[in-house]
C-alpha cells in the first residue's frame, strides 16, 4: 500500500510503460507492468510526486571531451559542440537539453550532452510529472561496459565509464543479430574519432522474462563480435532516481507550470484583497457601532434638554410661523426680483411674465409649503429652457418640475408654466 511520501516513477518497459512506487530509501516496487505503449494511455496514476523517464529512442546522446574543469563553461562549450555537429534544437519547445559530468583526467573533462526530441502527441501522461530524466540514467549499470536491454519493443544499449553513463543509443532492429553488432561498432568508431574512448570490460544483457529475451549463446556471440571478454545475462534491475535529476522540461509542462504559478499568484492576490476587505469591513463596522452608540447617547441628551427647555421649543415653533413675514428672502416681491433677474441679459422683450404668484400653504400632512408659480411666454423654446435653467440656480431652495412648453399659433410665441415648491421644514433645517 502506497503512502503520501511515495514517489511514482513512469519508466518505459520492454513492451509497454511501467509504474513504480516507493522512495530512494526503501526502494521501488512495480505498481504496473506491461502497460500501454503510449504514456497518455496510463490510467489511475497515484497522487504525489511524479517522475517520468523518457525512452532512449526519444533522446540523442552526444559525448564530448573539453579542455577545462570549469563547470561554468560547460553549457557554452556543449552548445558550440552541438552547433558544430549540426544538432539543431527546436526553439519554443521548453528545455530539451542537459549536460552531465562523466569524469576528468587532469585538465580534461568528459561530458555527456543529452538532447531530447520534441515530445510527440500522446507521448505524455494525463498528469504532468514534476521532474523528467532519461531512462538510461534510472538504472545501476556495470562500471566499465555495455548494457543492453529492451524498451517499448526495441533494443537499446548504454555505455559507462567508471560507473557513470557515457553514451546511449537505440538500435534499429528488434533482435540482437549482426545488424545490432554493426550499429554498436559504428557508434564506437565514430566516438573514437572524436576522441571519446571507452574501456569495455564486460557486456551485460538485461532480461525481463519475456519470449524476446536472448539466449546465452546469442549474448556470447555478441560479446565475441565486440571483442569483449566477459559477458552476463541478468534480470533487469529496479529503477531508481539518479543523484542529480536532469533539468529537462518540455514546453507543454513548462507552460502548465507557468500557468499554475500565475494561478497561485492570482489566488494570493485574491486572498490578500479578501483579507483587506474583511479588515476594512471590520474596522468600519466597529466605527459604525461606536458612532451609532454615540448618536443614541446624543439623542437621549437632546430629549433631556428638550424636556428642560420646552418654552424654547414652543417659541421656536411660533417663530417659524412668522418666517414668511420676518425673513426677507421669502417675501413675494423679493422672490419676484430674484426670478426676474434670472431672465437672460437683453431678453426682456423676448421673454415676459404674464402672471406671478408666491404664497405659503399647508399640505395634507400639515407641513408648510412655499410655492412659486410663473406663467409667461417667450419668442422661442430655447430661450424658455435657458430661463428655466437660470431660474433653478436663482431659487435653488425650490424644486422645479415644469410641464413642457406649449406653442401658441395665434401669438406665434411659446407659453410656459413654471412651478417651484419648497418644504418649509426642509428650509429651516
Amino acid at each position: 500500500m502506497s503512502s503520501k511520501s511515495d514517489i511514482t516513477l513512469i519508466v518505459p518497459g520492454p513492451i509497454g510503460w511501467e509504474m513504480w512506487q516507493g522512495t530512494p530509501e526503501r526502494g521501488y516496487s512495480c505498481a504496473l507492468e506491461n502497460g500501454p505503449m503510449e504514456a497518455s494511455g496510463l490510467e489511475k496514476i497515484p497522487s504525489g510526486k511524479l517522475v517520468m523517464a523518457f525512452p532512449v529512442r526519444e533522446a540523442l546522446a552526444v559525448p564530448l571531451v573539453v579542455q577545462t574543469t570549469d563547470e561554468a563553461m560547460f553549457d557554452d562549450l556543449v552548445s558550440m559542440h552541438l552547433e558544430k555537429s549540426g544538432v539543431r534544437i527546436q526553439q519554443d519547445s521548453g528545455r530539451l537539453t542537459d549536460v552531465f559530468h562523466v569524469g576528468h583526467n587532469g585538465e580534461q573533462t568528459s561530458l555527456l550532452s543529452v538532447v531530447l526530441s520534441v515530445p510527440r502527441e500522446r507521448s505524455m501522461p494525463s498528469r504532468s510529472p514534476s521532474e523528467f530524466d532519461i531512462s538510461a540514467r534510472m538504472f545501476q549499470m556495470p562500471v566499465n561496459g555495455i548494457t543492453i536491454w529492451q524498451e517499448l519493443g526495441r533494443w537499446v544499449f548504454a555505455m559507462t565509464h567508471h560507473g557513470e553513463l557515457s553514451y546511449f543509443q537505440a538500435l534499429s532492429g528488434v533482435s540482437l543479430n549482426d545488424d545490432a553488432v554493426q550499429e554498436i561498432q559504428l557508434a564506437l568508431t565514430q566516438l573514437s574519432l572524436q576522441g571519446v574512448l571507452f574501456e569495455l570490460e564486460c557486456l551485460v544483457v538485461w532480461t525481463t522474462g519475456n519470449i524476446s529475451d536472448p539466449s546465452d549463446d546469442v549474448v556470447s556471440d555478441l560479446a565475441e563480435a565486440l571483442s569483449i571478454m566477459s559477458h552476463a545475462i541478468e534480470p533487469k534491475p529496479r529503477p531508481t532516481l539518479p543523484r542529480l535529476m536532469s533539468k529537462i522540461v518540455p514546453a507543454d509542462v513548462r507552460a502548465e507550470r507557468r500557468e499554475r504559478a500565475e494561478k497561485h499568484k492570482r489566488n494570493l492576490y485574491i486572498f490578500a484583497l479578501l483579507a483587506l476587505y474583511l479588515g476594512l469591513a471590520g474596522y468600519f463596522g466597529y466605527e459604525y457601532y461606536q458612532l451609532n452608540n454615540e448618536a443614541k447617547k446624543q439623542k437621549k441628551e437632546l430629549a433631556a434638554v428638550r424636556a428642560d427647555f420646552k418654552e424654547i421649543e414652543y417659541f421656536d415653533k411660533n417663530w417659524s410661523l412668522l418666517a414668511p413675514v420676518v425673513d426677507s428672502q421669502r417675501w413675494p416681491l423679493h422672490l419676484l426680483k430674484r426670478s426676474s433677474e434670472a431672465i437672460p441679459t437683453g431678453q426682456i422683450k423676448n421673454l415676459r411674465f404674464n402672471r406671478y404668484e408666491a404664497n405659503i400653504g399647508v399640505d395634507e400632512n400639515g407641513n408648510k409649503i412655499s410655492r412659486v408659480q410663473i406663467r409667461g411666454e417667450a419668442n422661442d423654446s430655447k430661450l424658455a429652457n435657458l430661463y428655466l435653467e437660470r431660474l433653478k440656480k436663482a431659487l435653488p431652495e425650490y424644486r422645479w418640475n415644469p410641464p413642457p412648453d406649449e406653442f401658441d399659433a395665434k401669438t406665434n410665441r411659446w407659453k410656459f408654466f413654471y412651478e417651484g415648491v419648497s418644504n418649509e421644514m426642509e428650509t429651516e433645517l
